[in-house]
């Protein structure tokens, strides 16, 4: 039931709600960086779900400024830990 939860909200984000979050949390974005997490999230999103998640952190480090790279890491860390029992 999650799963399906999640592939829908990941079916319907836009660019928009990543700038907004993001805002939110004190993370500036480029638009190359918002073009990164954009497409990253909706091909990767059960990598990022999954154990293997570090393995699209590894790369994001060619895409994001070290801020972005560590507050948007950083987030995702407490994220998973707060909500990892609803995860795939």
């Amino acid at each position: 039931m999650y799963e399906m939860i999640i592939k829908n909200y990941i079916n319907n984000l836009t660019k928009n709600d990543i700038t907004y979050f993001a805002l939110k949390n004190d993370i500036s974005l480029t638009d190359q960086e918002l073009d990164f997490v954009y497409k990253t999230i909706k091909k990767n999103y059960k990598v990022l779900l999954s154990p293997d998640y570090e393995s699209i952190f590894n790369e994001a480090k060619n895409y994001l400024s070290h801020d972005s790279y560590i507050k948007i890491y950083n987030l995702f860390l407490e994220y998973k830990a707060k909500y990892n029992n609803f995860l795939i």
